[in-house]
């Protein structure tokens, strides 16, 4: 039997290599958040700095996931698969030994880019190699495995800067896990033939990524001189016209690069609405709890990792369970009720103090994953649903495009809204101190602290407490939009919902 029919592989071996790899992109999004505290000292990196250094990375994703979908169909998803994960290795290595603040900004672009071969691509191969009865469950446990992976960054980075060695090592560690994907995809993945049709269409690739750099840019100067600040609201109004201009073009196109068409499939809508909203409240929450861990409260790396276990726990144990619920209540209900569920947990975020107990909080972080957890694999199952098979690769580059867009707006977003609100009120609560102390204070809580002020160290942490807190709402607020979608958005025709044997739909 010939090597790119499902029938001549083993399914088990090859899903296992799929998910190594993805979980090594997401390790690579996710691992850096604990150290960041330690790349402010060695790199005299500012909060500015530290949200592209996370958005570096998300960026470079999201603009190439379309083409890295498109050169999947055309020239073979194991093919794209080897190059991506050979890439990332070796970017991630170099990234993990540099000191200057810029050069890391544009190793982790180029590691996005490596990223955005590997994830669209191993959704595809699933969709090509498992059977439709075979296919949900696949998913399933590519989303839970996408899961452990989310916080098991947070820990393993931890215990490396714990025990004493420099914040490259955890990236050094990501190229290890890197390495071990590159060998097992080689090894078990199957090959898929490409059309080898046409060429790929980079001005797509250019427009989105300089629509998203220049909203993010806008969104991250929101801290430096608010919404009046030409810095803000001009790259912001800049970026959302070359995207209008993009999706207009590309639906005129006769082979586009966006399948805009998708979103006329209510279902598709629905489940990448709430998947996008919440990648944008999780990555954003991410980002801000670790300081408030490592920060505020004082735990070490190591320490706040193991606080973040919840999250994989709850993505872990959300996986299977949201299978169940979608088989008995529909994907859309399942949807509904995990986002109704992620929006208290950030209600109850609010409470989060200077004194609460590490129970009470890793209780909130897995009742946010678990929320989470159940619209991740749900939402998956129903958008690939609508995707063609010999479009699987442009259809899965969509989806996960839109989600790392919301991952690296809730960055942006919430990490802008979190230090404008904290630099606010310490400009205001500082204003009998020297000049130089209060604007120093004014940058980020880690500042504040090393300011050495009893002044500055008395307010800033209240100050970022009642940042965190607003942060906190927007997010329940975001998710309540994202619960309000999913169920109004409604077909037309109860039949409308594409279904198979292995597919709920809801």
């Amino acid at each position: 039997m010939p090597k790119n029919e499902p029938g001549a592989v083993r399914p088990g071996r090859a899903l296992f290599a799929l998910t190594l790899a993805v979980s090594v992109v997401l390790l690579g999004s996710t691992i850096l958040n604990v150290a960041l505290p330690q790349m402010a000292g060695a790199l005299d990196a500012g909060g500015a700095a530290q949200q592209w250094i996370l958005n570096g990375y998300t960026l470079t994703f999201a603009g190439f996931l379309l083409v890295a979908g498109d050169a999947g169909d055309r020239f073979g998803l194991k093919r794209l698969l080897i190059w991506g994960t050979a890439a990332f290795t070796v970017t991630t290595v170099v990234c993990g030994v540099l000191d200057s603040v810029f050069w890391v900004v544009v190793l982790r672009a180029l590691m996005g880019v490596a990223a955005a071969a590997i994830m669209p691509t191993s959704l595809a191969v699933i969709l090509r190699v498992f059977p439709a009865e075979k296919r949900a469950g696949a998913i399933a446990v590519w989303a839970a495995v996408s899961g452990l992976s989310f916080s098991l960054g947070p820990l393993l980075g931890g215990a490396l800067l714990s025990a004493g060695l420099w914040w490259g090592s955890v990236l050094e560690l990501t190229a290890v896990f890197g390495l071990l994907a590159f060998l097992s995809v080689a090894a078990w993945v199957p090959e898929i033939r490409g059309s080898g049709a046409g060429r790929l269409r980079m001005t797509p690739v250019a427009g989105s990524l300089g629509g998203i750099a220049l909203l993010v840019y806008g969104v991250v100067h929101l801290d430096q001189g608010g919404w009046g600040s030409a810095g803000t609201w001009l790259p912001v109004l800049l970026g959302t016209g070359i995207l209008a201009v993009l999706i207009v073009t590309e639906l005129r196109h006769r082979e586009p690069l966006v399948d805009v068409a998708l979103f006329r499939h209510l279902p598709f809508t629905v489940a990448l609405t709430a998947l996008t909203l919440g990648s944008f409240v999780v990555f954003g929450y991410m980002y801000v709890i670790t300081f408030y861990l490592q920060v505020e409260r004082g735990y070490t790396p190591l320490q706040t990792g193991l606080l973040l276990i919840p999250l994989s726990g709850g993505l872990l144990l959300g996986a299977p369970l949201s299978r169940l619920l979608s088989q008995k209540i529909g994907s859309r209900t399942t949807m509904a009720l995990g986002l109704g569920l992620t929006a208290l947990a950030f209600v109850a975020a609010t409470k989060l103090g200077a004194h609460t107990t590490t129970v009470w909080f890793m209780l909130d972080a897995l009742a946010l994953s678990l929320g989470f957890a159940q619209v991740l694999t749900p939402g998956i199952t129903l958008a690939s649903a609508s995707v063609p098979a010999e479009r699987a690769g442009a259809g899965s580059a969509l989806l996960n495009t839109l989600r790392q867009l919301g991952s690296a707006l809730g960055v942006a977003v919430l990490g802008s809204v979190l230090w404008s609100h904290y630099s606010s009120l310490m400009h205001h609560r500082l204003a009998g101190v020297p000049a130089a102390i209060r604007n120093a204070a004014s940058d980020s809580l880690t500042s504040a602290l090393a300011t050495g002020s009893p002044s500055a160290a008395h307010a800033a942490g209240p100050a970022f407490l009642e940042a965190l807190h607003e942060v906190c709402l927007i997010a329940a607020a975001v998710t309540a939009m994202a619960l309000l979608a999913t169920l109004l958005i409604r077909n037309r025709r109860s039949h409308s919902t594409p279904r198979s044997p292995g597919f709920i739909g809801g």
